[in-house]
């Protein structure tokens, strides 16, 4: 059987196909990759200026500190040993403390002139600045090891992947943004509705400790402590510790616990909703601490908060978010009045304190993110107002 020259150019480009193919999708995965990855060292860098700014206006430091900050970008902290489980979590504590306690000494290295609340923010800004790095390192491995291995599969799952990483990223860059001005984040949902409980406590009726500040004031006839992180810093405050300390010194019956938790794609942002449990984010050492307390003293819990997504949480407080901690305020006083007159309720708002007032008076005192006409547009090194 005879092939018409047709035929013959027809079976070759096929042939040409199966072997061009996979070059053709490895070049276009290369190229997209490599924008996104320079995408993303470009963030580290405006995070790097931000967090040098900072440091130069509020700390005043005798020496450039760029190239201590440069030098701790490549600061790790190593998990504990979990074959073992008993114990675990006193481990991770002890870890998370060390850490922590490394960080507020880089802050004060940096940036020594600056006052406890710029500290704070530094310290956040450090995070945010290591996390993002953490990222552009690892999308940069995976394509560098992609082609020198010329692995097309590696490619192709870090391209269908990076969408959804620079989502989160781009929100942490604009986290980190917030915690260098001192600006809200959504995710200080918990210590805005806790500070809007204070409104009518005087600043002499708080107390600090451990980074969180607490109150008691009257609602309904109930006695209810107010604890959160304190502010304006950005904190999150050793919540467990607190939390367990005024269980075992008050007589308390019921706790409630106010966090921003994440919504699903569809729901809309600012919904609040009420359950049963502790709500607190993080690698867990403060919900267990607190579950330990509530097994030994069984008590009421219930748990309240408002939906964002993971990516509101992390970056500027939206207006949405801000009028929502009216709701949850309001479901807060009810959930307290389901406790007995002249009971004991803890209330605590979890969460990041960066730009909120121990004291809430008045919602509009709070800087919220300004809505972009236009996201698609927007420069990677704008700052919002």
């Amino acid at each position: 059987m005879l092939f018409s020259p047709m035929d013959l150019i027809g079976f070759l480009i096929f042939i040409l196909l199966i072997f061009m193919l996979p070059w053709f999708l490895r070049v276009r995965a290369v190229s997209s990759i490599n924008r996104f990855t320079f995408e993303l060292e470009e963030m580290v860098e405006q995070t790097k200026k931000s967090l040098i700014k900072i440091c130069n206006e509020k700390g005043m430091p005798d020496r450039d500190p760029s190239k201590s900050i440069e030098n701790f970008l490549e600061f790790f902290v190593v998990t504990p040993v979990d074959l073992d489980p008993n114990g675990i979590m006193r481990k991770y504590e002890k870890i998370i403390n060390l850490g922590e306690k490394r960080f507020r000494h880089m802050a004060q290295v940096i940036a020594p002139k600056a006052d406890g609340e710029w500290k704070s923010n530094i310290v956040m800004t450090i995070k945010a600045v290591l996390s993002i790095n953490g990222v552009a390192k690892m999308v940069r491995h995976n394509l560098e090891l992609a082609k020198k291995t010329g692995n097309i599969q590696i490619l192709l799952m870090l391209q269908m992947n990076l969408p959804m990483i620079m989502r989160i990223v781009k929100a942490q860059y604009e986290g980190s943004i917030a915690f260098s001005e001192g600006k809200p984040v959504g995710d200080g949902l918990g210590p805005l509705v806790a500070g809007e409980l204070m409104k009518d406590s005087s600043r002499d009726d708080l107390h600090s400790v451990d980074d969180m500040v607490v109150s008691e004031i009257q609602i309904n006839k109930r006695n209810v402590i107010v604890a959160r992180a304190e502010g304006p810093g950005a904190r999150l405050g050793k919540v467990g510790k607190v939390v367990t300390s005024i269980i075992n010194e008050k007589n308390i019956k019921r706790v409630i616990t106010v966090d921003a938790s994440a919504k699903l794609e569809g729901e809309k942002t600012g919904t609040v909703a009420e359950g049963i449990g502790v709500v607190i984010g993080g690698p867990g050492v403060d919900k267990w601490m607190i579950e330990e307390e509530l097994l030994k003293e069984d008590l009421e819990v219930d748990a309240i908060i408002v939906k964002m997504s993971p990516e509101e949480a992390i970056s500027p407080m939206t207006e949405d978010i801000l009028k929502s901690s009216e709701k949850a305020v309001s479901v807060v006083k009810n959930a307290i009045l389901e406790s007995e007159e002249g009971s004991d309720v803890l209330v605590v708002g979890v969460g990041n304190s960066c730009g909120i007032p121990n004291i809430v008076e008045d919602l509009s005192m709070i800087k919220t993110k300004k809505p972009i006409k236009n996201e698609k547009k927007r420069a990677i090194n704008g700052h919002f107002k």
